[in-house]
Parts: C-alpha cells; sequence; structure tokens
C-alpha cells in the first residue's frame, strides 16, 4: 500500500512537472519568436521593429515583476494567484519571485545586451535545455552531479544543440556553429553547477556573455 502511494505521488509530482516545462517552453520561445519577427520587418521595412520590440518586453517584464511583488505582499491577491497557478508553482515559488519573473528580467537583459541571434540563442537554450535536463534528470537521472544529474544535463545540451541549429538555418542568421556549440555548453555547464542564483538568470546571460565575447 505505501509502495503504491509513493508511485502516484511520484507520478504526480513528474506529470506537474511536466505541465511546469511545458508551460516554460511555451511562454519562454515567445519571446525570442516575436523578436525574431520584429528583426525581419526591421530588415525588411527599414524600420526599427527590433526597438519597439525591447520596449514592448521592457513592459512586459515590469507588469510582470509588479504582479509578482504584488501578490507576495498582499494575501488576498496572493491566494486568487496561487488559486490559479498553484499547479505550475514549486514551493519556494510561494513566497519568492517565480521563474517566469526571472525568465522575463533575463530576456529582457539579454535583448539589450547581446546581438539579436545571441539574445535568441541564449534564450532558447534556458527554455529548451533546462525544461529538457529538469525532466530527464527527474524521471532518468540516475548519475548524481551536485544536484542535478548527468543524464539531464545531456538531454538539456542536446535539446540546446537542436534549437540552436534551427537558430543558425533561419533568414539572416549571423550564429555560427563554433559559437552555438560552445554557448549551449556553457549553459548546461552553468546549469549544472551549484550557483546560488536563479537558472533563469544565470543560464541565458552566461551562455549569452560567451557567444557575445566569441563574436570579438
Amino acid at each position: 500500500m505505501a509502495e503504491r502511494l509513493l508511485k502516484n505521488m511520484t507520478t504526480l509530482n513528474l506529470q506537474r512537472e511536466i505541465r511546469r516545462k511545458a508551460f516554460h517552453m511555451l511562454a519562454g520561445l515567445t519571446v525570442p519568436f516575436l523578436y525574431y519577427g520584429a528583426f525581419l520587418l526591421e530588415n525588411t521595412t527599414g524600420k526599427p521593429y527590433t526597438y519597439l520590440a525591447k520596449w514592448i518586453l521592457l513592459a512586459a517584464a515590469a507588469a510582470t515583476l509588479a504582479l509578482d511583488i504584488t501578490r507576495l505582499r498582499h494575501q488576498f491577491i496572493k491566494i486568487i494567484f496561487i488559486d490559479i497557478f498553484g499547479p505550475l508553482l514549486r514551493r519556494h515559488e510561494i513566497d519568492a519571485l517565480t521563474g517566469a519573473t526571472y525568465l522575463m528580467l533575463s530576456s529582457l537583459a539579454c535583448i539589450v545586451l547581446f546581438q539579436p541571434f545571441i539574445a535568441m540563442a541564449a534564450i532558447c537554450f534556458l527554455v529548451i535545455g533546462d525544461a529538457l535536463a529538469a525532466m530527464v534528470g527527474r524521471n532518468l537521472g540516475k548519475t548524481k552531479f551536485f544536484l542535478k544529474s548527468f543524464e539531464g544535463t545531456v538531454a538539456g545540451f542536446a535539446g540546446c544543440l537542436m534549437i540552436g541549429t534551427a537558430l543558425i538555418f533561419l533568414p539572416h542568421s549571423d550564429l555560427s556553429l563554433s559559437r552555438m556549440v560552445i554557448g549551449a555548453a556553457v549553459a548546461m555547464i552553468v546549469e549544472l553547477l551549484p550557483i546560488p542564483l536563479d537558472d533563469n538568470i544565470r543560464v541565458p546571460l552566461a551562455a549569452g556573455a560567451v557567444m557575445q565575447w566569441l563574436v570579438h
């Protein structure tokens, strides 16, 4: 009986993590997708659509941060927030900023600091690589490194390589294969290490910074 209950709890936790990561991927890929659309329009028309996209992302990040801070300060809003988004939250996010807020802030930083395709790659490495690393690591991970697993890291790296390769072949892309592979490796190494900073911040900024540095 106890074993069956434990198995059911594990299945529910896995299903919850899959739902969370699926939402994370869908929401996270929206930023590079829309930014690439603005990039194409700018190259076609000559109008500053990427500049406009940065202001839109700034407004979205500010709104997300404001909502998060508000629900942490007001119990009534916090209850409503948990009722709606509870299944997507981890335990520590109930009384702290959510991963979605960190994702929006880091995406904004990448778009502002890095070249367009480097920024898009860095964000995609976080969205795809981190999600695959978490899902595979929690379900199949056996070889532990720090608090993560070798299996999860390999899955995350493979995901980064796939999305990075897709970015290389997009029209007007200036992302080289070598920079992409190095950026993907940096993203997964930083995700694996027990650095006291949220993954949603350190992964894309570290990968983006290295790829940007390799340009010069």
